[in-house]
């Protein structure tokens, strides 16, 4: 896969009067690419957008290799860290395990405050299980098939890996389960999109989220998109419910939280 400026990380800043400060995640072997949309739509709507790329992504799937989940968590903190600092609470988005990261940061006690609402698009919890022994096997199978561009609309593609690498793997499971542990302590409201036709995630681990947290949910299906529903049919309706939602949810400049 040849990667495009589109994969590279971007920021819609410079708002006179900024809506608040909006944070969005991409997902495993993916870019910013399959985020670009949303990201676009909710900054024309004057929210300051961060979309940063994940370390080890959209350059070589051995770079991807030489990564933590750790890694993943701490750019993506960092990114919630500094908006917040300019914004006060924010909102955090992600896809896929991007939604696994945005759950993980909701459960950050030292966010505490600083996280106004989340919405997370087909997040990823559990891996197959064939994939739990990605961490035995990685030093002798380097890598799988690629697991990208799960699209149902004709002619979109996604920015992401041709192979995927067997120890980064390893690395997702610890992080689908370190996040699933800790989803009581997510108390601020969600706004949970799922797809039932995922090729990727099972629609079911929309559940053991929604079933999890402890703050309020707010469930959307996606019935006419496959994985990667900010690149499908139903964009437009997510890109829609997600800026009704952050409107309800994230404090407007000047108005008390």
């Amino acid at each position: 896969m040849t990667f495009s400026e589109l994969s590279r990380p971007w920021r819609a800043r410079g708002h006179s009067s900024p809506r608040g400060g909006l944070l969005l995640c991409h997902g495993f072997t993916g870019s910013p690419q399959s985020l670009r949309p949303w990201a676009e739509h909710h900054a024309e709507r004057g929210w300051e957008v961060e979309l940063p790329l994940l370390p080890g992504h959209a350059t070589r799937w051995q770079d991807l290799a030489g990564t933590t989940w750790q890694d993943w968590y701490g750019a993506l903190r960092d990114g919630a860290l500094a908006l917040s600092e300019d914004h006060g609470p924010i909102a955090i988005g992600g896809l896929s395990m991007g939604g696994a990261l945005t759950l993980a940061l909701g459960e950050d006690p030292e966010l505490r405050g600083r996280i106004a609402a989340l919405v997370a698009v087909n997040p990823g919890m559990t891996v197959p299980p064939v994939a739990r022994v990605a961490g035995v096997i990685a030093p002798v199978v380097r890598s799988v098939a690629p697991i990208g561009s799960d699209v149902a609309l004709p002619g979109a593609v996604e920015e992401a890996y041709d192979r995927t690498p067997t120890r980064a793997v390893a690395q997702l499971r610890r992080l689908f389960a370190r996040t699933r542990s800790g989803l009581g302590a997510v108390e601020v409201p969600l706004l949970l999109a799922t797809s039932p036709q995922d090729h990727t995630v099972p629609a079911s681990d929309s559940d053991i989220v929604a079933s999890g947290v402890s703050g309020p949910v707010e469930r959307l299906p996606l019935p006419r998109s496959y994985h990667l529903a900010p690149l499908d049919h139903d964009a437009e309706l997510l890109f829609a419910r997600s800026a009704a939602f952050l409107d309800r949810h994230v404090p407007a400049p000047g108005r008390p939280t």
